[in-house]
């Protein structure tokens, strides 16, 4: 009596294990990384966050675009001012080059996204001057905050 439970449990294993094979679970690949050059689909959006986080997902994309990486690539390289040097060298671009390409697809987006009325005049604004004007660690640590905000 006391190997039944033993034999039940190893039974109940062999079956996920089978279920998981006849499902195709050993064919798994992860979803490739989209292209930051491509269009994206339009999503919709319920609040200024939403709206706040397409702009910035499409100045992420643009910045990608223009330096040859992946957007996860860019994002993760967000973290730091050391990080995004880390990225300009992989790529074999200058700093110079790689805040260049941060901060006018940082225009293009917020451009974009004003006249897609996913944000205002005043944000709009205000965005389009802290990528013109504000030194790199700081445009870097309020992108950072406002993702953070997001989610």
């Amino acid at each position: 009596m006391r190997a039944l439970p033993l034999v039940v449990a190893v039974a109940v294993a062999c079956a996920l294990v089978g279920a998981y094979v006849a499902l195709g679970g050993t064919s798994y690949e992860p979803s490739p990384v989209a292209n930051p050059c491509a269009p994206r689909p339009p999503r919709p959006t319920d609040g200024t966050g939403e709206r706040v986080e397409v702009v910035l997902l499409a100045a992420a994309d643009s910045t990608a675009c223009r330096l040859g990486v992946s957007r996860e690539e860019l994002v993760l390289a967000l973290r730091s001012v050391d990080d995004l040097d880390a990225l300009a060298r992989k790529e074999g671009k200058s700093r110079d080059e790689l805040e260049e390409a941060l901060r006018a697809g940082l225009v293009r987006a917020v451009d974009e996204g004003e006249s897609q009325g996913l944000i205002g005049g005043t944000t709009a604004d205000g965005l389009r001057f802290a990528a013109d004007h504000l030194p790199l660690g700081l445009l870097l640590s309020i992108l950072r905050g406002a993702s953070s905000l997001l989610g």
